[in-house]
């Protein structure tokens, strides 16, 4: 399936209900890290250009040496490479950074919401990749998050 075709309600990779609020959805997710904990194995961080609030341009393929155990170097070469692949497809042209930047001042900064349009099909298109990625890996007791926060984001490898 090609991720020009994924749709979040008929797609069968997307784990919840599009309609479910998402307050509920996060309650859940705490009730259950709370009865099973997951043990952070190593992170990955970001190695290319940043948008505030929002994933890299790139994430780094050196491959961590505590994923030995879990995942091959193969399937980890494999695995950045595809969520580089689906970032850069998605990732707002450059034109797009300097009108929101230029107009910034004339519009109260409401036009840094134009890339963010972009940015955000980037973080849906990489939780397929991701969820994706986890399904493979479940049996080998291993479980792949994107992290973010103001000006860093990192995919974070844990251990069941």
């Amino acid at each position: 399936m090609s991720y020009e075709a994924c749709d979040l309600q008929t797609d069968s990779r997307y784990p919840f209900d599009p309609r479910a609020n998402a307050f509920e959805l996060a309650k859940m997710e705490s009730i259950r890290r709370k009865q099973h904990p997951l043990i952070l194995i190593t992170s990955v961080k970001s190695s290319g250009v940043h948008y505030f609030i929002g994933p890299s341009k790139s994430y780094s393929h050196d491959y961590p040496v505590e994923l030995e155990p879990y995942v091959t170097k193969d399937d980890f070469e494999a695995f950045i490479t595809e969520v580089n692949d689906v970032i850069v497809k998605y990732w707002p042209c450059f034109f797009t950074f300097i009108l929101a930047f230029a107009f910034s001042v004339v519009t109260c900064f409401l036009s840094l919401y134009l890339p963010r349009v972009c940015i955000e099909d980037v973080q849906r298109f990489l939780g397929y990749v991701l969820e994706r990625w986890n399904e493979t890996w479940e049996q080998k007791g291993i479980k792949v998050e994107y992290k973010r926060n103001l000006l860093n984001s990192e995919l974070q490898f844990y251990k069941l």
